[in-house]
C-alpha cells in the first residue's frame, strides 16, 4: 500500500456505522456476535489485500478462490438449510453465512485473472465461450438452490465481463436478446395461458412486416429474413413460457409486484408498500434514532436486513437517506477513478478488477 485514500475509507466506515446503529437497535446474542464478528473480518480482509501485490495476487489465488467459491456453493446444496424455500445458508454455531455472497466475490476475481491473461484475444470466440462457461458454473449452482435473487446478479457480473471484452456485436445481440426474453417472462407471470394468442398476434405482426418489404420495399428475399426473425421470437417465447411456468408463486408475485406495485399491498406487496410508508412518515429530518413507528411496532419487515434502508429512512429522514446516497457515490467515483489511474499508468486489463468491484457494488445497492 503506497497511498492511503480516505475518501474510500470515510464513506465505506459511515456505511458501516449507519449500518451497525440500525443492527445493534434491534438484534442482540449471536446475531450481534455474528455481526461484530463480520466486522472483525471485513477490516482483517481490507488490511491483508491493502497490503498484497494486485498482480501476484491474481497469479497466485484467483483460481484457488474459485474453486472455493465453487466448493462452498456444492456444501450448500449438500448440507446447507433453508431460509424461505432456498437452500443457500452454511453455518456452525454463531457463524452463519451465504456461501453465494463469497462466490460473487471469488468468481470477479476469477474472471478477471482469466481475462487478464487473454487480453488480446479477449473478444475471440474461445475467450468468451470459457469466460460465459466459468460464470455458468457458479450460476447454475445458485439457481440450483434456489435462489434467483442472486442469480440475477451472477447473470449481470458475466454481462459486466461480456461488456470489458469488447465484442460489440455479441454485446448488441446479447442485450437485444436479454430485453426480449425479459419482457416475454414478465408478460407470461401476467398471463400464464397467452402463448398461443402472443404466437397469432406475432404471426400477423411480421405478416405486415413481409408485405412492407416485399411490396414497398421490392425485397426479393424478405420471406428469409421475415420467417427467420419469426423463428427466433418463437423460440425465445417458447423459452420465456417455461421459465416463467416453472416459476413458484412468490417468484411470479416479486416479478409481478416490481411491474404493479399497489397490486398486493396486503399479501405479496406487503414489504413494498410499508417500506415505502416507513421512508415517507421520515418526511425531512426523521423521527430520531429508535424512534420510527414502522419499523419499531412491526410493521415494516427484515428493517434490519433487506429493508434497512427503509428503515433508516424512517429515523433520520430525508437527510440521512442523502448522506447515505452521497457515501455511495463518493465510494463509487473513487472505485472509478483508481480504475481511471489504473488504465493511464499500466495497462488495460489492470483496470478490471476496481470496474468490475464498481459495478458489483453499484447492482448490489440497488
Amino acid at each position: 500500500m503506497k497511498r492511503f485514500d480516505p475518501l474510500i475509507l470515510i464513506p465505506a466506515l459511515f456505511l458501516l456505522v449507519m449500518g451497525s446503529l440500525q443492527n445493534i437497535s434491534y438484534v442482540s446474542g449471536d446475531m450481534l456476535y455474528r455481526h461484530l464478528f463480520s466486522i472483525f473480518l471485513g477490516f482483517a480482509g481490507m488490511v491483508i489485500l491493502a497490503f498484497t501485490k494486485y498482480k501476484s495476487f491474481l497469479r497466485f489465488r484467483a483460481i484457488v478462490f474459485y474453486v472455493l467459491g465453487i466448493i462452498l456453493l456444492l456444501l450448500t446444496l449438500a448440507a446447507g438449510y433453508s431460509v424461505h424455500g432456498s437452500r443457500s445458508w452454511l453455518g456452525a454455531g454463531f457463524i452463519v453465512f451465504q456461501p453465494s455472497e463469497i462466490a460473487k466475490f471469488t468468481t470477479i476475481i476469477f474472471l478477471t485473472y482469466y481475462l487478464s491473461r487473454n487480453y488480446s484475444s479477449r473478444n475471440s470466440f474461445r475467450t468468451i465461450l470459457f469466460l460465459s462457461a466459468f460464470a455458468a458454473l457458479p450460476l447454475l449452482l445458485v439457481l440450483k438452490q434456489p435462489d434467483m435473487g442472486t442469480g440475477l446478479v451472477f447473470i449481470f457480473i458475466w454481462f459486466m465481463f461480456l461488456y470489458f471484452s469488447q465484442n460489440a456485436g455479441l454485446l448488441v445481440f446479447v442485450s437485444v436478446i436479454t430485453a426480449i426474453v425479459s419482457a416475454e417472462i414478465i408478460f407470461f407471470c401476467m398471463r400464464p395461458d397467452a402463448f398461443i394468442w402472443l404466437a397469432q398476434m406475432a404471426a400477423a405482426a411480421f405478416a405486415l412486416v413481409y408485405v412492407f418489404m416485399r411490396v414497398l420495399m421490392h425485397i426479393r428475399k424478405a420471406h428469409v429474413a421475415v420467417l427467420f426473425f419469426f423463428g427466433i421470437f418463437l423460440l425465445s417465447a417458447f423459452f420465456s413460457h417455461k421459465v416463467a411456468a416453472g416459476f413458484r408463486p412468490y417468484q411470479k408475485d416479486r416479478i409481478l409486484n416490481f411491474v404493479q406495485p399497489a397490486r398486493d399491498t396486503l399479501h405479496s406487496g406487503y414489504h413494498l408498500s410499508q417500506s415505502l410508508i416507513a421512508i415517507g412518515s421520515g418526511k425531512v429530518r426523521g423521527k430520531g434514532y429508535r424512534r420510527g413507528t414502522q419499523a419499531r411496532l412491526g410493521f415494516l419487515p427484515g428493517k434490519y436486513t433487506d429493508f434497512m434502508f427503509a428503515s433508516i429512512a424512517e429515523e433520520f429522514g430525508f437527510v440521512g437517506s442523502f448522506l447515505i446516497l452521497l457515501a455511495y457515490f463518493i465510494l463509487f467515483s473513487r472505485i472509478i477513478k483508481i480504475a481511471v489511474m489504473a488504465l493511464l499508468i499500466s495497462r488495460a486489463h489492470s483496470s478490471l478488477f476496481p470496474y468490475s468491484a464498481c459495478c458489483f457494488f453499484r447492482h448490489s445497492s440497488t
